[in-house]
């Protein structure tokens, strides 16, 4: 079991905090390089210019000239970290990953607490299927994050599924870490219940899906969501009568807001789910 490229690239983009904040302040890619050009024109020796030009011509999956402006940028005298940084990112999202390795190694090498780069070296151990190299570098990043997210430790129970794809109790772990870290977090308790359903370990998944119920103010989603729980462990009564729940908390919401689209659609779908169960039922 090993992640997929759309995966490895996604922990790239949720791990590149080293990105000025310009960087996205500005318009179109294409507008940015132009405006960027003229700056340089004017002021031929910022390695910070070359430094951002190369991050558009990156966004812009443009590898020749990003890795000619990080080049130029570090010659300049930038922050070698901090470029070969950013030559790591750019080399693994083309997919060379023994370039990136070597790149963000010579960052590790002088700040090995550095969580980007830890974040980074890991997605790269993902391409070259060492997981369990991935693992650690997961791990070591988390340690030394001042503000994690839920991403994070989302992405290293994800990675510890890969690395074994049998290991739901370290996986579930991180996720409780996770909490104990933020606090109590939908994202988190979401992907939980979604481990434990991949578990076959209904009564677990239905347990924390309970307890997300209760704290929710808007409750229809996840009776929906329990539905489709109760429907794989096969307790088709049960489905039945949480869907008849869930449409009495559709019709308990104010008018306005039962008109809207997503309330539409998700009354659809649990009418079509009390259909369905009916069939299931016994009289």
């Amino acid at each position: 079991m090993q992640f997929s490229r759309q995966f490895t690239l996604y922990l790239a983009c949720i791990f590149a905090l080293s990105l000025p904040l310009g960087v996205h302040a500005h318009g179109p890619v294409h507008e940015s390089i132009e405006r960027l050009t003229k700056s340089i024109e004017t002021y031929p020796d910022s390695a910070e210019l070359y430094l951002q030009r190369g991050q558009f011509y990156q966004m812009d999956e443009d590898f020749d000239h990003a890795f000619s402006d990080y080049n130029k940028a570090k010659s300049l005298h930038l922050d070698n970290r901090h470029v070969d940084l950013q030559c790591a990112k750019l080399f693994l999202e083309h997919n060379y990953s023994e370039s990136a390795l070597m790149y963000v190694n010579k960052v590790l090498a002088e700040r090995p607490k550095h969580v980007d780069a830890l974040m980074t070296r890991a997605a790269i151990h993902t391409q070259l299927m060492n997981d369990d190299l991935a693992v650690m570098d997961f791990e070591k990043a988390i340690e030394n994050i001042r503000e994690p997210r839920p991403e994070h430790y989302i992405a290293i129970s994800k990675a510890t599924l890969t690395a074994d794809s049998t290991n739901f109790e370290d996986a579930i772990e991180w996720l409780k870490k996770g909490e104990e870290k933020i606090g109590a977090n939908i994202v988190l308790g979401s992907y939980a219940v979604d481990l434990a359903v991949l578990q076959k370990d209904f009564d677990k998944a239905l347990s924390m899906t309970d307890v997300i119920i209760v704290g929710m103010k808007r409750k229809e989603k996840w009776l929906l969501k329990k539905i489709e729980i109760l429907e794989q462990a096969g307790r088709f009564e049960e489905a039945y009568q949480t869907a008849e729940q869930a449409m009495e908390a559709i019709r308990a919401l104010p008018r306005h807001t039962r008109g809207t689209r997503l309330v539409t659609e998700l009354q659809a779908q649990i009418s079509l789910k009390l259909i369905e169960l009916k069939q299931n039922t016994p009289k």
